[in-house]
C-alpha cells in the first residue's frame, strides 16, 4: 500500500512535496518527489512487494508510473506477455509501465488485485482504478493542470483546488449515508475515478472508459445454496492462499466472531504453518461478538489479541476518524459507528503487522444485510422518508424512484438493492472507510472476498441461493458449514449479523448524549447547513468535517479535541 499524488502539466516541487506530506501516513517507508518538464509527482511507499529503495514514481522510461496496491497475478501476466525478469525493486510498477507501452490502457485489464495507477507523459494523464474500487484515486482540473492523489487531503494542499461543497453529494449522503454517484465527492471540484474505470485527460478533455462492470443480480426460483457452496469454498480458499503467499510478511485477521471473518481465520489456520494472528475490539468483556471471536480463536489455535474501547477513547479518536474518512459521517443504509470501530481496531493491529485481512464484500456478494435484503419494502420506506426530510430534490428523487419503482414489488426491490449496494455502498462507504482507517496507520488491508475470481463466481449465483425469507448469506454459510462443524462451532452460523458497530454498541448511546450536550435543539434548527443536519449527532459530524476540510483544507490541528472545539466558540464562529 502506498500514497501517490502529483500535478500534471506543472513544474512545482513545493506543491508536490506539500501534497505528499498530507498523505505520508499511507507510506511511511519512503518520501519521493520527481520533477520533470511536464509533471511534478510524489509517492510514499509501504514496502510490501519490492523495496523502499526504489522511488515510487517510476521515472525510468515512459510513461512515468505511480502505483498503489497489490497485483496478485503480476508474475503470470509478465509470463503471458513474454516479459523477461521484472525489476526486483519495483516489479508491479515495472509490469504496469510495460503493459502501457505495448498495449495502452487496455493492457491494464489483464491485472487482478487492488490498485490505483497514475501514468503521465507529455500530453496525457491516465488515472486507473481496480474493478471494485478497493484503492482510491481522486483528481481535479485547475486550468491546464491535472491534480491527483490517493486522498483528497493531497489535492486540497494545492491552493488552486476550491473547497466548494457538492450539494448533490451531500444530498446523497443524507439519504443513503454515503455518496451513491460513482464520480462525486463532497467537493464540487474534486472527482474520483470510478471503480473499474480509466480516466484519460488530454489537452483539457476528460474521457472516462469503463473496462469492467459487475454482472447484474438475477433470480432463479428454487435455487439451492448447496449447488454452489463447494465452489465458493474452493474459490475462497484459492484466493486467500494466493493473497497470503503474495509476499513473505506476517499477516493478521480482523475477527468479529461473525461468519465472514471466522471463515477466513479457519481457512488460514489450515493453509499456513503458523497460527493465525487475530484481533478483536469490544466495549465490554461480555460483548457477544467478543465471546464468539474468542471461541473461534481458541478452536483454531490462533494467536489472539483483544482491545477495549472506552467513551474517552472514542471521543479522542472521532476527529482523527473524520480527518481520515474525508467525508460527512451520516446514517442511512449503514450504522455510523462501524467505521469508527474499524479505525480504532486498525490503530491497534498496525502495531503488530503491516498486512491484515478483512471480510469486506461478503455482504454485498452473498446477501448479508438482514434488513435491506429480507425486508426490502420496509427498507424502501426508510429511504423515502430520508428523501422527504431533505425536500426530495429532483436529481436524488430520480435515483430513489429507480431503485424502488412503483408498484411496490419485493423481488424487484431486493434485486435492485443487490446491484445498488455492490456498486455504491461497497466502494463509496465500506471500502472508502476501510482504506482510510488502515492507511491512517501505515497498514494494508486485503478484502479476501473481493478476489477477482470469487467476485465473478459470486455474481453468477442467483439471489435465491443467497437470501430466502429471513435467511441471509445462505450459500456462504453452506460453504462455511464443514469448517464450523469440524471446530464444534456450527451454532455460530445462526448468529444474527452485527458487524463492527457491535464493538461500540454500549458506547454509542453515551456518544449520542454527549452530542446533545454540545449541540442544542435550537442549534440544530438554526444550523447553516440545516438541509443536511437534523439531529445533534448530525451537527457534530458535519461541524467536524466542515472545520477540517473547508476551514482548514484537510488539516487537523495538533491536539484538537471535540469538546474544547465547542467550548471555545470555534464552532460558533464557523457556523456564524
Amino acid at each position: 500500500m502506498c500514497g501517490i499524488c502529483g500535478v500534471a502539466r506543472a513544474v512545482d516541487r513545493e506543491t508536490a512535496q506539500g501534497m505528499l506530506a498530507r498523505i505520508r501516513h499511507r507510506g511511511p517507508d519512503s518520501f519521493d518527489v520527481v520533477i520533470t518538464p511536464h509533471a511534478s509527482l510524489g509517492g510514499c511507499r509501504l514496502a510490501i512487494v519490492g523495496s523502499a529503495q526504489s522511488p515510487l514514481p517510476r521515472s525510468i522510461g515512459k510513461p512515468l508510473v505511480l502505483f498503489n496496491g497489490e497485483l496478485y497475478n503480476y508474475p503470470a501476466v509478465a509470463k503471458d506477455i513474454g516479459l523477461g525478469p521484472l525489476d526486483p525493486l519495483d516489479p508491479e510498477s515495472h509490469l504496469v509501465q510495460v503493459l502501457l507501452q505495448r498495449e495502452g490502457w487496455r493492457g491494464l485489464t489483464r491485472l487482478r488485485g487492488m490498485f490505483a495507477i497514475a501514468a503521465v507523459n507529455e500530453c496525457r494523464t491516465l488515472l486507473v482504478r481496480d474493478r471494485l474500487g478497493i484503492k482510491p484515486l481522486f483528481y481535479s482540473l485547475v486550468g491546464d493542470e491535472v491534480v491527483f492523489g490517493s486522498e483528497m487531503k493531497a489535492l486540497l494542499a494545492h491552493r488552486g483546488v476550491p473547497t466548494t461543497l457538492d450539494q448533490q453529494a451531500l444530498d446523497e449522503t443524507a439519504v443513503f449515508g454515503y455518496i451513491s454517484s460513482p464520480e462525486r465527492t463532497p467537493f464540487a471540484s474534486i472527482k474520483q475515478v470510478p471503480p473499474g474505470a480509466v480516466v484519460e485527460v488530454s489537452h483539457g478533455e476528460v474521457r472516462v472508459h469503463r473496462y469492467w462492470e459487475p454482472e447484474r443480480a438475477r433470480n432463479a426460483e428454487g435455487e439451492s445454496p448447496a449447488r454452489s457452496a463447494q465452489a465458493v469454498r474452493e474459490c475462497l480458499t484459492d484466493g486467500l492462499t494466493e493473497m497470503l503467499q503474495h509476499d513473505p510478511l506476517e499477516k493478521g485477521f480482523y475477527l468479529s466472531g461473525g461468519v465472514d471473518s471466522s471463515l477466513l481465520v479457519m481457512l488460514a489456520a489450515q493453509s499456513q504453518a503458523r497460527p493465525p494472528l487475530t484481533f478483536t475490539l469490544a466495549d465490554a468483556d461480555d460483548a457477544p461478538d467478543l465471546v464468539a471471536a474468542r471461541a473461534v480463536a481458541k478452536a483454531v489455535g490462533a494467536d489472539h489479541h483483544e482491545f477495549r474501547v472506552t467513551l474517552d477513547g472514542y471521543i479522542r479518536e472521532l476527529p482523527v476518524f473524520v480527518h481520515h474518512y474525508e467525508n460527512v459521517v451520516a446514517g442511512g443504509v449503514f450504522d455510523i459507528h462501524g467505521g469508527m470501530a474499524f479505525q480504532m481496531l486498525s490503530r491497534n493491529i498496525a502495531e503488530h503487522v503491516r498486512v491484515a485481512f478483512s471480510g469486506e464484500g461478503a455482504d454485498e456478494l452473498f446477501g448479508g444485510y438482514y434488513w435491506s435484503y429480507t425486508h426490502p419494502l420496509g427498507f424502501s420506506d426508510r429511504i423515502r422518508t430520508r428523501l422527504d426530510t431533505i425536500g426530495s430534490p429532483a436529481a436524488l428523487a430520480e435515483q430513489v424512484y429507480a431503485l424502488f419503482p412503483q408498484p411496490e414489488d419485493e423481488a424487484v426491490y431486493r434485486r435492485n438493492l443487490f446491484d445498488f449496494l455492490l456498486r455504491g455502498g461497497l466502494s463509496n462507504y465500506h471500502l472508502w472507510s476501510v482504506d482510510r482507517s488502515c492507511s491512517a496507520f501505515g497498514l494494508e488491508v486485503r478484502p479476501a472476498y473481493l478476489h477477482d475470481d470469487l467476485v465473478e463466481l459470486a455474481l453468477s449465483i442467483p439471489i435465491e441461493a443467497k437470501v430466502l425469507g429471513d435467511e441471509t448469506k445462505r450459500v456462504l454459510k453452506e460453504a462455511a458449514r464443514p469448517l464450523f462443524e469440524r471446530h464444534g462451532l456450527a451454532h455460530l452460523l445462526d448468529r444474527k449479523k452485527t458487524g463492527m458497530p457491535a464493538a461500540v454498541e454500549r458506547i454509542a448511546p453515551q456518544l449520542e448524549a454527549l452530542a446533545r450536550s454540545l449541540v442544542s435543539e435550537e442549534d440544530v434548527q438554526l444550523h447553516p447547513f440545516g438541509r443536511w443536519v437534523k439531529t445533534p449527532m448530525d451537527a457534530v459530524m458535519f461541524d467536524l468535517f466542515h472545520y477540517v476540510f473547508v476551514e482548514n483544507r484537510g488539516v487537523l490541528p495538533a491536539g484538537f479535541a471535540v469538546e474544547e472545539f465547542y467550548r471555545s466558540g470555534d464552532r460558533a464562529r464557523m457556523c456564524g
